[in-house]
């Protein structure tokens, strides 16, 4: 892939995810990053060091939408980044790149990150502080139902109990007196 390709890729996936003066920023970063590289002038070997330009988009997309609010929404945000075309894997050890329909690469990304895509409200997957996050308010919440059952298992005992044997031995009481 050569360095056009790669910023083109680059602009393409981030166009409509984020404002347009953030797209120049992004491009304009690699593209300096890639001219500045000393490797010769070999420019194909800096690009696939940087692997896909889809993925680098999807983090620059969502370190977007962190800084500016978890609510936020663009029109496109239902349009996945995948969609429109195969995804290489740059494997720059081997030196081969494999192409994986959409399906393929999602799964193989996922079971190799662990990540299963929790979907969340507004079609996003959770990042992993939000995974963290909700993982404490459960063991929290966890911790409160306990407590609460703790307290309300003592106050059966403590009351709830002799009122029962009070209630018991009354109707033992009363049923022996009318025989």
């Amino acid at each position: 892939m050569t360095k056009r390709e790669f910023l083109d890729g680059l602009r393409n996936a981030l166009a409509g995810e984020i404002p347009e003066s953030e797209i120049e920023n992004n491009v304009t970063f690699y593209d300096d990053y890639i001219s500045n590289r000393d490797n010769n002038g070999q420019d194909e070997t800096v690009v696939n060091q940087l692997g896909d330009p889809r993925l680098i988009a999807k983090t620059i997309i969502e370190t977007y939408q962190i800084s500016h609010g978890p609510l936020y929404n663009n029109a496109r945000r239902q349009k996945n980044a995948y969609e429109d075309a195969d995804t290489k894997d740059y494997d720059t050890k081997e030196g081969n790149n494999r192409t994986y329909s959409r399906e393929e690469y999602n799964s193989h990304t996922n079971s190799e990150n662990g990540n299963k895509g929790y979907g969340f409200l507004f079609n996003t997957t959770l990042t992993w502080y939000q995974k963290l996050l909700l993982g404490l308010i459960l063991i929290l919440l966890l911790v409160v139902v306990i407590i609460v059952g703790g307290v309300l298992i003592q106050v059966f005992f403590s009351i709830g109990i002799p009122l029962l044997i009070i209630y018991f031995g009354y109707r033992l009481i009363v049923n022996n007196r009318r025989y």
